[in-house]
């Protein structure tokens, strides 16, 4: 009896976790952390399945699939580095200290590894797999459902009504509803956006282009993923997120150089199948038919970039000037990017890239690159609202703006390495998934794939570790 108690208790808990990851910003957890951004609701079942299992598991010296080692050894270097900062002379930044920093910074790292962990540990069948993956399709429908009911309210009113604001300050601390662009029970749009394409579009994606389901629902031909994918895609535009339509641009690139590879690969078989493989002229086509198969794909490519580009600058007015390359040449690259409402991702990114040329081993330590941004800001950064705002206004540490460059920053070249060394890794786990026959094993080969592209784009938006959605999909990587 108490044992079928431990485990139920278990499988409600992963289902809770995986239900719940719509929510980003739930207050509760907010209260109970003292984050007012980032605290996902998930992160509640995740402490109880870390307590139930998790701790049990390594006090029974349980192991872990080899691919969390780059992991363990990049936390270890980013423990290193934050003692070591303590030695470093710091800027005063109004009241922050040292200690606080860091301890912020490092409790975001540690969540998002219990999450990967748990994950990674717990789903280590097939069937925990699929559990897991319904469950996350539940959590899809009432994030969509949400999403789209606020899409039809505005079209329709061109206004929220009083209960709709009510209820969103009951799901999210940022107690917004942002008109047009539709943002869930994320704390903004683009938040909406990350979760989708770091886990929900991936394995329905994956589900629909491998046929695999989770769900026992057809029609006809058509299974529950191809509608979530469906809505999925629909929710993703209402976002009006740029950084997430890139990201899902990205991996769709990814799947049509894919099969383009794959169809290159047929037709060379095809036109040289009587051939003889030794023969000088033959070698020499096949080189001038692999040439003219590249050339061909990067035209297409670059219509297609240029497409994506013309089309962006249609739908939103922010990059209403994305083809007014004459300002770069008679101004700078930065009087364009703020034509383009981006200037100030490229001065944090900046800022980011000097204080690694500072510290470039081990960096200034995990929440620490806040401290030089009076110093390192350039001149022109200070004519952007944004960064007026920032640093004569809030009390707050300032962040880069982007994983890829806080991690050279903040960890320096041994850091980056190792996390890309993890990244690395995981490709190779994916990549040996898309080969087998079963479907499901496919099926999440070819979500982890991409999502480690997607994830390549979205790291150079955001650069906090504690949104769960790419330590989750990791996680059932590693497991499968």
């Amino acid at each position: 009896m108490v044992k079928r108690l431990y485990d139920s208790s278990q499988w409600i808990a992963a289902g809770l976790m995986m239900f719940l990851l719509p929510f980003t910003s739930f207050p509760l957890v907010a209260r109970l952390t003292g984050s007012q951004m980032v605290a996902p609701l998930s992160f509640l079942p995740m402490l109880i399945l870390l307590a139930i299992w998790l701790v049990p598991f390594l006090l029974r010296s349980g192991k872990f699939p080899g691919q969390v080692v780059p992991l363990l050894a990049f936390l270890a270097v980013v423990l290193i580095s934050a003692a070591a900062a303590f030695f470093m002379p710091f800027p005063v930044y109004k009241g922050a200290t040292l200690l606080r920093s860091e301890f912020k910074a490092l409790a975001t790292l540690l969540v998002g590894s219990c999450f990967y962990l748990v994950i990674t540990g717990w789903a280590h069948q097939a069937a925990r797999i699929r559990f897991l993956l319904r469950w996350i399709n539940w959590g899809g429908v009432l994030l969509l459902s949400w999403a789209l009911f606020q899409a039809a309210v505005w079209f329709r009113l061109h206004t929220y009504p009083d209960w709709m604001w009510t209820f969103q300050g009951q799901t999210a601390t940022s107690l917004l509803l942002y008109g047009p662009r539709s943002n869930g029970f994320a704390y903004e749009p683009s938040w909406l956006s990350h979760q989708l394409n770091m886990l929900y579009l991936p394995f329905w994606t994956a589900c629909v282009v491998t046929g695999f389901t989770a769900h026992r629902f057809r029609l006809g031909k058509l299974h529950f993923e191809h509608l979530l994918l469906l809505g999925g895609v629909a929710v993703l535009g209402l976002s009006v997120s740029r950084i997430g339509w890139l990201t899902f641009l990205a991996m769709l690139a990814f799947l049509m150089l894919f099969w383009n590879v794959r169809l290159v690969s047929w037709l060379q078989r095809r036109l040289f199948r009587n051939q003889s493989e030794d023969g000088g002229k033959t070698r020499l086509l096949r080189i001038g038919f692999i040439a003219a198969s590249a050339l061909v794909l990067c035209l297409v490519y670059a219509g297609l970039l240029y497409g994506a580009g013309y089309a962006l600058s249609r739908v939103d007015p922010r990059m209403a000037k994305i083809f007014d390359f004459a300002t770069i040449r008679e101004q700078s690259l930065f009087h364009w990017a703020n034509q383009n409402v981006f200037a100030e991702r490229i001065v944090f990114w900046q800022v980011g890239w000097e204080i690694f040329n500072d510290y470039p081993i081990m960096g200034v330590g995990l929440g620490n690159a806040g401290y030089f941004f009076p110093q390192k800001l350039s001149a022109f950064s200070l004519a952007l609202t944004e960064v007026r705002t920032l640093m004569f206004k809030w009390t707050m540490l300032p962040n880069i703006k982007s994983l890829w460059v806080r991690l050279l920053a903040e960890t320096g070249v041994i850091g980056f390495g190792l996390f890309l060394c993890w990244g690395y890794v995981l490709w190779q786990s994916a990549w040996f998934l898309r080969a087998w026959k079963d479907p499901f094993f496919r099926m999440v080969g070819l979500a982890g794939g991409l999502v480690l592209v997607g994830f390549i784009v979205e790291g150079f938006s955001l650069d906090t570790f504690a949104l769960p959605y790419y330590w989750f999909s990791f996680g059932l990587l590693t497991a499968a």
